[in-house]
């Protein structure tokens, strides 16, 4: 009998592409707050709809997608921002049933970037209240008697330019010649999420609980990432405009150097990881733009 498993989120870009994927595995139920054909409706903030829902899935494994991920959003709103991010995985735990496994999705912002190549085990300490609400749900799940797993993850990108991230932003952006601004002392692995499958189906298979890392296996600039979309896409580099990030005078503060380190994920997972040129040019010849 096929594991079944409870996606939230699934209409964000990891959501939906790990819901696609792993129902060729497994029996998948997609949910997010906006239901849709794909869907079943589901407000992790709201204990009744958790409840219901889950008594009546009863999932072996819960993969958590659902977030605030709006830095400044987060920082503006910080009674829902921590609703989401934090106090709802509490729903999640606490009307699942014990043997439940969840896996959790938290991020690269966990950390204050001063120093960069950050290990599983490297002190946590957030610099903005988006981070601070990914921390304290990480510290929860880790004080909880559960198996659990959390991928810390930077930079999300896919080929559905549909949604907002820094890929498709750069693309539709020079797609349609216009300049843009673009930040050289934001360091990252960015994630392609189509590579996100492989790792969740080998980490279910192989039971890994505990913390990892997921990034690409370069380290790169927003500016320089920003310049290969240019070079595989054929599009116009003398539009994109260098910048630091002082000149952005964003809401919430970022870490500058949050590339994450692969090593422990790639050892026990026994899978490899991946530089953005080849990423990009997965994009260009697997995948369709739209």
């Amino acid at each position: 009998m096929k594991k079944k498993i409870l996606v939230t989120g699934s209409n964000g870009q990891l959501g939906n592409c790990l819901s696609s994927s792993l129902s060729n595995y497994y029996d998948v139920t997609p949910t997010s707050i906006n239901a849709n054909n794909d869907s079943l409706k589901l407000d992790i903030t709201n204990k009744l709809n958790v409840k219901s829902l889950l008594e009546r899935i009863e999932p072996d494994i819960i993969i958590n997608c659902a977030a605030i991920t709006d830095v400044d959003l987060c920082e503006k709103n910080r009674a829902l921002a921590r609703n989401v991010n934090f106090i709802a995985l509490q729903n999640l735990v606490k009307y699942s049933k014990k043997n439940t496994k969840l896996i959790h999705m938290s991020t690269d912002y966990v950390f204050d970037g001063i120093k960069g190549n950050f290990k599983e085990q490297d002190p946590t300490i957030p610099l903005n209240f988006y981070g601070k609400t990914k921390l304290e749900a990480e510290n929860f799940l880790i004080g909880l008697n559960r198996k659990i797993l959390i991928i810390r993850l930077n930079g999300l990108y896919s080929s559905k330019l549909k949604y907002k991230n820094f890929f498709s932003f750069v693309y539709t952006s020079l797609k349609a010649n216009e300049k843009i601004s673009i930040v050289d002392d934001q360091i990252s692995n960015p994630v392609l999420v189509e590579l996100m499958p492989e790792v969740i189906l080998k980490a279910i298979l192989l039971n890994t609980t505990g913390v990892v890392h997921y990034g690409s296996s370069n380290v790169i600039s927003r500016y320089d990432f920003a310049k290969q979309i240019c070079n595989v896409f054929k599009l116009n580099a003398l539009l994109v405009e260098k910048i630091s990030s002082d000149n952005l005078n964003q809401l919430a503060k970022r870490p500058l150097k949050t590339d994450l380190n692969t090593s422990k994920i790639e050892s026990i997972l026994a899978i490899n990881t991946y530089d953005t040129k080849f990423c990009l040019e997965l994009i260009k010849n697997k995948f369709i733009l739209k």
